[in-house]
């Protein structure tokens, strides 16, 4: 029986974009399957952070604890995370916004010059399988239901190394990872309406959330 679920991952799990967030889809999933949905999906927001806040609440220090089902929404493989003294923030190639100089921290962006210069495409894909291959693996040792999507698949990183990596990409278990390799929550909702900075809206988190909903019920979690 599925109670209570924790969902972390980026702007399209947070509800960008939306007119009320209680239409994102964890919202929509917390109606479906009634149950209680802590959505700490964050605008912005890279792997690394996801990670953390799995771990700390396995670990008992994030702001909730006991969830019966954990949902990694990841994205893009190219949101990198560093810290400085001033927090922890990602930064990603060819992103030119102003996401890294607020608060006046444009020191950010010499570091992203460095990275959009230098980068080694292969090595920030290498590091995504192994963030999802340890995450899915801790997950298991603790007994924890848990399952997993991407924001997209058809995008640079994973089209140009997923291939070459078929190795390492065998350890991800496709029966928790919804979509894999192909698909993922763009895919899933292509015609759908979207707002200005390409985020789909209310129709496109329904069909997140009944593709979600369909998955957990055939895994037979929700009786």
């Amino acid at each position: 029986m599925i109670k209570k679920i924790l969902t972390v991952g980026d702007s399209f799990t947070y509800g960008e974009e939306l007119a009320n967030r209680k239409d994102a889809w964890p919202m929509v999933l917390s109606k479906l399957t009634k149950s209680n949905v802590v959505n700490q999906g964050v605008p912005g927001g890279g792997n690394k952070q996801m990670i953390r806040k799995v771990i700390d609440a396995l670990s008992g220090y994030g702001p909730d604890q006991n969830f019966d089902l954990v949902i990694v929404a990841w994205t893009s493989p190219g949101r990198t995370e560093y810290a400085d003294a001033d927090g922890i923030f990602d930064l990603w190639p060819g992103y030119l916004g102003n996401l890294f100089k607020r608060d006046n921290q444009l020191w950010r962006m010499e570091l992203l010059e460095y990275i959009n210069k230098y980068h080694d495409p292969e090595y920030i894909y290498q590091q995504y399988i192994f963030d999802v291959t340890l995450l899915q693996g801790l997950l298991k040792s603790q007994g924890v239901k848990y399952l997993m999507l991407n924001t997209g698949m058809n995008e640079y990183y994973h089209n140009t190394w997923y291939t070459k990596m078929k190795t390492r990409t065998s350890l991800i278990d496709p029966a928790y990872y919804i979509g894999w390799p192909t698909e993922g929550m763009t895919e899933w909702t292509q015609g759908c309406k979207k707002g200005p900075n390409g985020h789909f809206l209310e129709d496109g988190h329904n069909k997140v959330a009944a593709k979600l909903y369909e998955h957990i019920r055939d895994l037979g979690w929700l009786s």
